[in-house]
């Protein structure tokens, strides 16, 4: 670039560059009064944008050069500049009907037809043949390449090139039709003063309907007698050609194979909420061209009635339970047809499912996601095992099985197929770390390195366009979503990937990290007492042959499980009880627990009204009433306690005097200090309380403790989750506004947790210090609040022993139990170790059959797909004429040679790279020839009987 603009000194082409496209607004070296076409002197000069723009040429020679191209850009020369000057004017007039070039005898005339093409809007006279033998306008038009707005006497077109273009810019740029519109225009006249009358209306019909006839064509309807009336569901899909189809790419005894995880299908299931709908039109004044046939399930069909009847359904929530309120401060359903979509897809080739996109009515709900799950297996009953991928995975798959019961007969799934929920392993962290150890995707065996995650790339590819499908009508918004999703599909065919690469990458590295990690595991293993392996490779193997069952102990499962606050408290309440039935004095009606219980809920209280008391600016009236009523209420509750707390601690009794006296000033209440046992000194608290109650309070502050913990936990993991879904679901700066203030909410709520627990520690340091508690419940910081590192369950993370631990924040250690040796010595802190090594190993090894399985699918399943072109090569309707026979056999054939084009740059790309495919043609040969020996035995037989 610095070259170009001349920079440093150097030749400056830019400027030449300058001089050349102003010297193209001149007539250039061509000669000033003769035409460059027929040589004859001329004072009126014309040039040709397209054809050659410094040819200068008299307007006979114009008009005959452009007798078949009308809607090239014509300008004059005046005397001193170019000026636009359309064809029409010079008198051109374009004759339909006759495709040899002659001109009808007796023409139809219209002055005015109005033509959207690439290069902007024209208006263009036509003469329609209306010889004897001559076809409707609407076909005439056709055949020239002009798409009519009408099929009755058409005022407008838009030519093929330019239906081609917008459809092009809409797929892959997003551009909405509206967009593109404006840019003709302003290729037609940049100055708005001769603006062309508005076609907007017609253009978009126009572009509907071309693009449902590129579905069709597509499709293979075009080689049926009634191709375009009837619609098999999902039958205009372009399939995923690497999953597995029994009837298709797998040998004909795959069920009978070892590594039965390389013919399952995992399917990617997610909501987005972009893709939002207003009450436009509806069902009967703007239904889908071919509903059902493509991605979209039809809102009138079964989908519908399956929806209506579960209408009262709660939306899903995550087990964390922060999805709803993400959901409640984003979505707005007021004026909304419906708040988005719901959809299923490969997820290992991120290819979209047929009939598996649905509307959402109202959030997300289990009736949406159950019919959306089983109508992307509707052709795929025969298939062992399935998994399922989705964010709320935890939630979605309890009572399943019992909910698909109320789904249409043909859509529920066999008995015979395993399913198997996984949650995806960016979400994964989102979760409680007992929904992580069960469903994280890297534990699930036969899963190799899928991610899960296939499904949110899809919604960054089509969320693109959720501004202009808003205002659509229900059948405009169903079948542009199907183009788009139809679009997406294809880029993902083409590039499985790259014209192979990306399969061949995958490949390469899944067997280098095989060889490694399986080396890696194996010395790990070899490091440890055969004993103790053999101890840990029994239980992971039972856990992975019969996870489903809950009697089986998951290995990865090593939850620390902590007595909360509100069961200590009972199980305290009811030893005291027991203690009054069996003889033991009743000091007073409130029990000791029920005495620290209060204690610790005003301290709660106290740290709450200092929150609101403490903060910037000046309190409104309504707030300082609020504040004064929270006081009074907490200053009842205070004497209240004081009654109980006299009794077990009578100690308290003379400090509480002697501060009264020393006060100086009165206090607000939320300063007042209770004096809990803690408060005292070591040789100060057993003469100021009765025997045990200090006990009684350290064991509920260790319960306080952890309580404060897991809120912290649930707190991060709600951020989490809040920050990827705003990020993914929300727009505009309203929405993100009040996400901001949620965001605050939950991150006040995790700091007011925060101070619980270093209050509550503190109290401990003085009950006890430096005792068992002190290893669990370690200082907290303020780093380790605001980075709360490791909530994660990922194999690809190593667990910290030793000196890692600074990787892993302590706080999520309390909760998993890493690096705390609780059963076994330190032999215990490797068995997570080993079971991730373990998974790490198998998911590589895996990886690579799975990868190599599916390079033999795909050449196999595109030969089909070239097959089955093959046979629509002649069409069922034998009324049609040649030329249209013609067209259909020269598509078929097109669409053969593009499928076995694909098979060639594959093979050729792998066997590049040293990559060996099976040859899929020994199995469907031997079929053949099993086949063919089969109808010789039965001839042999029927001789013989004879």
């Amino acid at each position: 670039m610095d070259v170009w603009a001349g920079r440093g000194g150097t030749y400056n082409f830019a400027q030449e560059f300058l001089y050349e496209l102003l010297r193209l607004k001149g007539r250039g070296n061509c000669p000033p009064d003769a035409c460059a076409g027929c040589k004859q002197p001329e004072s009126d000069l014309y040039r040709c944008r397209k054809c050659a723009p410094s040819r200068l040429i008299c307007k006979a020679c114009c008009l005959s050069e452009h007798a078949t191209k009308p809607l090239h850009i014509i300008q004059k020369w005046d005397g001193e500049k170019f000026v636009r000057i359309p064809l029409q004017r010079l008198g051109l007039r374009v004759y339909l009907g006759h495709e040899d070039g002659s001109k009808c005898f007796m023409p139809r005339t219209t002055e005015r037809l109005v033509i959207i093409h690439s290069n902007g809007i024209h208006d263009v006279s036509v003469r329609y043949c209306n010889c004897l033998q001559s076809v409707p306008r609407r076909q005439q038009l056709l055949r020239f390449g002009w798409y009519p707005a009408t099929v009755r006497l058409p005022a407008t077109c838009a030519t093929l090139d330019a239906l081609d273009l917008f459809h092009a810019l809409t797929l892959n740029g997003k551009l909405s039709a509206y967009a593109f519109y404006k840019s003709m225009i302003y290729l037609t006249d940049a100055l708005g003063i001769k603006v062309p009358k508005k076609r907007y209306q017609p253009f978009l019909r126009m572009i509907r309907q071309y693009r449902h006839l590129l579905f069709m064509m597509r499709g293979g309807k075009g080689s049926e007698r009634d191709g375009a009336s009837h619609f098999e569901p999902g039958e205009l899909v372009l399939r995923c050609p690497a999953c597995p189809i029994p009837s298709v790419n797998l040998p004909p005894d795959w069920k009978e194979r070892v590594n039965q995880y390389i013919y399952r299908k995992t399917i990617s299931l997610d909501a987005c909420f972009r893709l939002t709908n207003l009450h436009r039109s509806n069902q009967a004044t703007d239904p889908s061209l071919h509903p059902g046939a493509g991605f979209m399930l039809d809102d009138a069909g079964d989908y519908g009635l399956h929806v209506l009847k579960n209408a009262s359904q709660k939306d899903m929530n995550t087990c964390s339970g922060f999805r709803a309120i993400a959901h409640a401060d984003s979505k707005n359903n007021t004026g909304l047809r419906c708040t988005g979509v719901v959809a299923a897809m490969c997820s290992r080739h991120e290819m979209v499912s047929p009939q598996s996109v649905g509307n959402l009515q109202k959030g997300e709900r289990f009736c949406n996601s159950d019919f959306v799950a089983c109508t992307a297996l509707r052709d795929d009953h025969e298939l062992k095992e399935v998994c399922f991928s989705y964010d709320i995975a935890c939630q979605w798959i309890k009572n399943f099985l019992t909910r698909m019961e109320t789904l249409p007969e043909e859509l529920q799934l066999p008995q015979t197929m395993e399913t198997m929920p996984a949650i995806p392993k960016a979400h994964a962290p989102c979760h409680q770390i007992e929904c992580q150890v069960e469903y994280a995707m890297g534990i699930q065996p036969g899963m190799g390195r899928t991610d899960g995650e296939a499904i949110e790339r899809v919604w960054a590819f089509v969320r693109m366009c959720a501004a202009s499908i808003k205002e659509m009508g229900p059948g405009s918004r169903a079948d542009t979503l199907d183009d788009q999703f139809q679009f997406h599909n294809w880029c993902k065919l083409i590039n499985l990937g790259n014209t192979g690469m990306i399969t061949l990458k995958r490949l390469v590295k899944a067997r280098k990290q095989s060889l490694k990690q399986v080396g890696l595991h194996e010395d790990f293993t070899n490091h440890l007492p055969a004993d103790t392996v053999s101890r840990w490779t029994e239980g992971i193997e039972a856990w992975e042959r019969e996870r489903h069952h809950a009697e089986i102990e998951n290995p990865y499962a090593q939850v620390v499980k902590h007595e909360t606050e509100g069961q200590a408290r009972y199980r305290m309440r009811e030893a005291e009880r027991l203690a009054i039935e069996q003889g033991a004095p009743r000091l007073h009606d409130t029990l000791p627990t029920g005495c620290l219980a209060l204690g610790f809920s005003i301290e709660q209280q106290q740290q709450k009204l200092r929150l609101l008391t403490d903060g910037e600016g000046t309190l409104t009236q309504g707030q300082a009433s609020d504040i004064q009523r929270k006081r009074e209420a907490l200053s009842r509750q205070i004497r209240l306690f004081r009654s109980s707390q006299l009794v077990y601690m009578p100690g308290v009794a003379a400090r509480l005097a002697a501060e009264t006296v020393a006060r100086r000033v009165p206090i607000d209440v939320e300063d007042q200090k209770l004096w809990m046992p803690s408060d005292f000194d070591a040789n100060v608290r057993q003469t100021v309380c009765s025997p045990g109650f200090p006990a009684k309070e350290k064991e509920l502050r260790i319960t306080q403790c952890n309580d404060a913990l897991h809120a912290m936990r649930d707190c991060e993991r709600g951020l989490r989750t809040y920050a990827a879904f705003r990020r993914d679901e929300t727009d505009g700066q309203a929405v993100l506004t009040r996400s901001q203030s949620s965001i605050k909410t939950i991150e006040a709520r995790r700091d007011f947790n925060a101070d619980k627990y270093r209050h509550c520690r503190r109290a401990l340091e003085r009950l006890d210090p430096g005792g068992a508690w002190s290893v669990e419940l370690r200082p907290l910081r303020q780093a380790d609040v605001n980075n709360m590192t490791g909530g994660g369950f990922d194999i690809d993370v190593l667990m910290p022993l030793g000196e890692g631990a600074a990787e892993l924040s302590w706080i999520w250690a309390n909760e998993t139990g890493h690096g705390i040796d609780v059963v076994e010595g330190k032999i215990s802190g490797c068995h997570m170790e080993w079971l991730k090594s373990r998974a790490r190993s198998n998911r590589w090894t895996e990886e690579v059959n799975v990868l190599e399985e599916e390079m033999r699918r795909i050449p196999v399943t595109l030969e089909e797909r070239a097959i089955w072109w093959d046979a629509r090569r002649e069409s069922e309707n034998t009324e049609l004429g040649a030329d249209i026979k013609e067209g259909i056999r020269a598509y078929a054939a097109q669409q053969a040679a593009t499928q076995r084009t694909l098979v060639g740059a594959f093979r050729a790309i792998w066997e590049a790279g040293g990559i060996e495919v099976d040859e899929a043609e020994d199995w469907n040969e031997t079929n053949e020839a099993e086949e063919q020996g089969d109808s010789e035995d039965e001839d042999d037989a029927d001789a013989d009987t004879e």
